[in-house]
């Protein structure tokens, strides 16, 4: 069966052509990785003016472009819902004719306003799966969102802002912009730019997203110490820049002479309020050039600060300045310089292809592997037939749940009779052998590719596994998928956890409870070790993340319910004394700050369970770090529990 791809495009092929649009890069960008036979571009009114670019031309449609002048007329930055709909005339007749004739297996909208709608409605036509790129935390439709099952966003920002307008979280899929890092490399000439110190180069058009007014105002600033200070601008803008002694403007540099300028550049410097995603950065990190930008998502998500860059309040003058002010030492431009290249490697052209090549793969029928989870569960009766119910409700199409019941006394065994008749469910009984015994038992027997393990008495959210899934399948050279989740206390009150970053990992476990994990690196560790009781997993992220890569999902995908018998809360203070015992093992003695942090919290954790002399214990082993602190953990270890809860509520209703 031939594989061919229909594409839509926000800006027309014309459009696109007359911009300069290299075709042999546009050719690898429609279809990555050669995926597809073959592609075309709609195009009406006129088409096949593409050199190297293969388009269909269509007759104009009065009805269709009059409604299309109405989407367009909206104001962009403003959110659009169900009003999409008013005026639709349908897919032309004529234009459904041409598209069977081409015969597509997937059609792909670049865009979830009017080239979304129209994905939506045309593939629905043709009885084929629709993939829809959003580009732009702005500019959104929550009617295309709700109806979409498959959608790429270019950043993990750019996706939460279309899950919050209506997308659900399992249809998301963030498959980043690409770079060419053969192109955008440290080697090659470097551009004959003003010389001074230190030289920015900021790449943007100059509108107000941009926040240019600011990042002038902070070199002006900047230059009262920095007096050699140059500032090249690239990108369209109206502003009169011969007006500033320090500062270049061009208008308009192909990308192919883009490079030079990087090499050029001390730092780039994009000062940004949002981006989709900010490519200029990566190019920049490619060159071995390091970022000074917004602290703001996605720009933070790609430069790490102190690291590749430096990151700042983007409506702060005086910030702005100060990062441009601290680029001026070589030193710290140096160091800066150095993990830049490395830090562009996730976004390369031909990684982010792979990727966005098995979205397509997926969206035409590439079957997911299977999943096996693994429920321990003791003494769990009431908690346990919902958490069942729970895993069995997920759209996944190939998936076990095991449960093992763990030595239960109570009623659990009785409760889980009913799902043995269900297929994909095990149950196993065992005489008691402790969450770890009962995690490897249940593992011992999985069949899935893909395994976890989850807690009798948290929740996935819909289409959490398939999101796991699709991670792993998305990324061949990861081992593990962790997700970001929620708390839920008794009182019904939910806080979001954010899981990360794994350069943390070290100092504390950053993986939290909703993860996939590929049975061949389960099997590589070896599983998890009882000798680490209550900090098991802990201690097993620590022995994967030097066989695999561990990856985030930016989605909250799960639900921790809190209780008084979750083990965590029950016996948080010998959590935290096995999560430093799990640290001496693995990655040595923490820095003096994390390590005073951990007994600030272990002697916290102590006094709340009534623990006097452990409180003052931990108290003892914070003098030498925190003397103040310790002296004030020493207190509280010595003040009775209700007087201390009066302390606290006065305190609390002062603030």
């Amino acid at each position: 069966m031939s594989r061919r791809l229909l594409v839509i495009t926000e800006e027309l092929p014309r459009e696109l052509c007359a911009a300069g649009a290299d075709a042999a890069v546009k050719t690898a960008y429609y279809n990555p990785a050669g995926c597809f036979d073959g592609f075309t571009l709609m195009d009406w009114g006129r088409g096949g003016d593409w050199p190297g670019i293969p388009v269909m031309a269509l007759p104009p449609e009065p009805a269709l472009e009059a409604w299309l002048a109405t989407v367009q007329a909206a104001d962009f930055a403003a959110p659009m819902g169900d009003e999409i709909a008013a005026g639709w005339p349908g897919v032309p007749p004529s234009w459904l004719a041409q598209a069977r004739e081409f015969g597509p297996c997937c059609v792909r909208a670049y865009g979830a306003r009017w080239s979304g709608w129209l994905g939506l409605e045309l593939a629905a036509a043709l009885g084929v799966p629709v993939v829809i790129s959003l580009h732009n935390v702005i500019g959104l439709c929550s009617a295309v969102l709700r109806r979409a099952r498959r959608l790429i966003a270019v950043s993990d920002e750019v996706a939460r802002a279309a899950i919050g307008q209506g997308a659900d979280p399992a249809c998301v899929v963030t498959v980043h912009n690409r770079v060419d890092r053969a192109l955008f490399s440290p080697d090659g000439p470097t551009a004959a730019g003003p010389k001074g110190s230190p030289c920015l180069l900021c790449v943007a058009r100059d509108v107000p997203q941009k926040n240019l007014d600011r990042l002038v105002e902070a070199c002006q600033s900047a230059r009262a110490v920095h007096p050699q200070l140059r500032l090249v601008h690239i990108g369209r803008s109206a502003r009169d820049w011969s007006r500033l002694g320090f500062a270049l403007h061009l208008d308009a540099v192909p990308n192919v002479e883009l490079p030079p300028w990087y090499r050029w550049a001390d730092a780039l410097v994009l000062p940004s309020l949002f981006e989709g995603f900010g490519t200029a950065i990566v190019e920049a990190l490619a060159c071995g050039t390091p970022v000074l930008t917004s602290n703001r998502a996605p720009m933070n998500e790609v430069v790490t600060d102190q690291w590749d860059g430096l990151l700042f309040d983007p409506l702060s003058v005086p910030d702005i300045a100060r990062a441009i002010g601290a680029i001026a030492d070589p030193a710290l431009r140096a160091r800066l310089a150095a993990p830049a290249r490395a830090a562009s490697e996730a976004y390369d052209v031909a990684t982010i292809g792979r990727r966005e090549a098995g979205v397509y793969a997926l969206a035409t029928g590439a079957p997911l592997p299977k999943v096996s989870v693994v429920m321990p569960t003791y003494n769990r009766a009431d908690w346990v037939e919902a958490a069942v119910r729970n895993t069995l409700g997920q759209d996944y199409p190939d998936l076990e749940l095991i449960v093992v019941n763990d030595g239960s006394t109570d009623d659990t065994a009785r409760r889980l009779k009913p799902f043995e008749s269900d297929h994909r469910v095990r149950v196993i009984h065992q005489p008691n052998a402790g969450l770890s015994g009962a995690i490897n038992a249940g593992m011992a027997v999985a069949d899935g590719e893909l395994v976890m393990w989850k807690a009798d008495d948290d929740l996935f959210a819909p289409g959490a596994i398939a999101a796991l899934a699709r991670e792993l399948v998305l990324d061949p050279e990861a081992g593990v998928v962790f997700a970001d989740y929620e708390l839920a206390d008794a009182s019904g009150a939910r806080r979001v956890v954010q899981t990360g970053p794994l350069h943390e990992l070290a100092s504390r476990n950053v993986i939290g409870l909703c993860f996939l994990i590929r049975r061949s690196v389960w099997q590589q560790a070896g599983g998890v070790n009882p000798q680490y009781h209550l900090a098991e997993d802990y201690e097993l992220w620590l022995r994967l993340s030097r066989l695999t890569r561990l990856r985030r999902l930016a989605r909250v995908l799960y639900t921790v319910t809190e209780h008084a018998g979750t083990l965590t809360q029950s016996r948080l203070a010998q959590v935290l004394e096995m999560t430093m015992r799990v640290q001496q093992t693995h990655v040595g003695r923490p820095d003096s700050a994390a390590r005073a942090d951990q007994l600030v919290r272990l002697a916290g954790a102590y006094k709340n369970q009534g623990m006097v002399l452990a409180s003052l214990g931990a108290a003892w082993r914070l003098a030498p770090l925190r003397p103040w602190a310790a002296c004030r953990a020493g207190v509280r270890a010595l003040v009775p529990g209700p007087l201390l809860k009066l302390w606290r509520g006065a305190r609390a209703r002062k603030d």
